[in-house]
């Protein structure tokens, strides 16, 4: 069961040639699959959401997740993965500036049978925008 998990979960994570994860999102994930990531707009989001916005950073950036390790048992699933990006379009109201990014992240996944039906994301998106030259966050 965890080789299976780990296969689910890099192609989950890895982008495919074409870039299109909503493919991923539909045959890979539940139906009542949510995931929970504190960069996003709502921290919480189904997966017809979490596709959407996925969508939106693809118009974006020319992005590739990197799955650089991963421990599994039972249903759970842990990796660390390198996002890489470049600034195709805007984003948060930061106009396409062609610049790149890398940072870090990490992701848990809960597995119901042999699909995703959980994901927590933390990764450094405050990061990414200080290499694109945004401005950092008021306080």
């Amino acid at each position: 069961m965890e080789q299976r998990n780990k296969a689910v979960a890099s192609h989950f994570l890895e982008e495919t040639d074409d870039r299109n994860r909503e493919t991923a999102y539909t045959h890979l994930c539940t139906a009542a699959y949510l995931e929970h990531d504190p960069a996003m707009p709502q921290e919480t989001v189904d997966r017809e959401e979490a596709a959407q916005i996925y969508q939106e950073l693809l118009a974006a950036f020319e992005l590739r997740h990197t799955a650089e390790s991963m421990v599994a048992e039972v249903d759970l699933l842990c990796a660390r993965f390198t996002v890489r990006g470049r600034h195709i379009g805007e984003y948060q109201g930061i106009p396409p500036s062609g610049r790149t990014f890398e940072v870090s992240g990490q992701v848990t996944l809960r597995f119901q049978g042999p699909k995703i039906d959980e994901a927590w994301f933390n990764w450094d998106h405050q990061g990414a925008l200080e290499q694109l030259g945004a401005p950092p966050p008021s306080t």
